[in-house]
């Protein structure tokens, strides 16, 4: 939605509340809530290291948070290693400084999360888990659109029936874990982002839960995911661009881009998996950045895909990257960031 048709929506509903950074909500704040269906939340300001809880909307609200800014720290300081990890110290925290419960249907658009994630240190060091946005609890069929968040744990996270999600013209860099996670294998639509820098692109293993997503499909539609690799136990390296199980949802692709820069990257067995979950491939890319030769035990996907390497990769990545950023410039920018 553009910010024409965006205030033309916002004419035609009431606004529940205008919330400056200081007043309250979840954890020592008062959440906020709605008494209508057509209802909207605007969030505006600086946030810093309080967290921000909306719940229990009717269903179809609004939350415009295009004018606010939060603060996302998941280390107590800012170098964690064996010794000291990342719940040691007397630096301030803000895991979850936005989340969403129990609101179904609801439309956020805009917030800006600027992380202070430690990037080098090691990644089991750093984790203590950690996300920029959080939906869940019923909040069905969300909508999150144009929110821009970097330095970040995890970008934006999909937890329990929050299922039918749809993200678009999203901007997520330097995510020292995964741009989106889903692991309770949510059926949802990733539109129209740019996922630049991630350890991990789209997390849609459960691990040691017993989940099935075997019967849902998530949907990847004209989205760039670029690969960073981070210190990972010992090893500078990155995961999959989707980290697949054998219980994962099915996969279809579409005009989209995945991009792996490190010659010593994880993930060969999950990237085996998500190309044996794509139902559907079309108008993609695989673009191979190092300019070492493609390892021969890395998985090459199905049909549908073309594969490129070396220079003419990067220079296919350059453009279509400067083409996302010139083409979505009602994203919210950081103030070191170009227009």
């Amino acid at each position: 939605m553009d910010r024409r048709s965006f205030l033309s929506l916002a004419g035609m509903s009431p606004v529940l509340a205008l919330l400056p950074p200081s007043s309250k909500a979840e954890g020592g704040q008062a959440p906020l809530q709605s008494g209508g269906s057509g209802t909207q939340v605007v969030l505006r300001g600086e946030y810093g290291y309080e967290q921000r809880s909306v719940r229990d909307l009717q269903a179809g609200a609004t939350v415009d948070a295009r004018n606010a800014s939060f603060t996302v720290a998941n280390s107590r300081n800012s170098d964690p290693s064996a010794i000291m990890g990342c719940d040691a110290g007397a630096l301030p925290v803000n895991r979850y400084p936005l989340v969403i419960r129990n609101c179904p249907n609801v439309h956020l658009v805009g917030g800006r999360f600027n992380g202070e994630v430690p990037l080098t240190s090691d990644w089991q060091d750093t984790y203590c888990n950690s996300a920029a946005l959080l939906v869940r609890d019923g909040s069905t069929n969300a909508t999150i659109e144009g929110v821009r968040a970097r330095r970040c744990w995890d970008g934006i996270r999909f937890a329990e029936r929050a299922d039918g999600f749809l993200l678009k013209g999203c901007w997520l860099s330097e995510i020292r874990d995964d741009a989106v996670e889903n692991d309770h294998l949510l059926s949802g639509t990733i539109d129209d982002c740019l996922f630049d820098g991630c350890f991990s692109g789209i997390s849609l293993d459960p691990a040691s839960n017993e989940r099935d997503g075997t019967q849902e499909i998530v949907r990847i539609d004209g989205t760039l995911i670029r690969m960073h690799a981070y210190l990972a136990k010992g090893d500078i390296t990155h995961q999959a661009p989707v980290k697949a199980s054998d219980v994962s949802p099915s996969l279809r692709i579409a005009g989209s881009i995945f991009a792996l820069a490190s010659a010593n990257m994880r993930g060969f067995r999950r990237l085996e998996r998500t190309w044996k979950k794509t139902i559907e491939s079309r108008d993609n890319l695989l673009l191979w950045l190092p300019d070492e030769p493609i390892p021969s035990a890395l998985p090459l996907p199905p049909s549908g895909f073309r594969v490129l390497t070396g220079s003419d990769a990067r220079a296919h990545w350059d453009k279509a990257y400067l083409q996302w950023i010139t083409a979505h410039q009602d994203v919210a920018r950081f103030s070191d960031e170009a227009l």
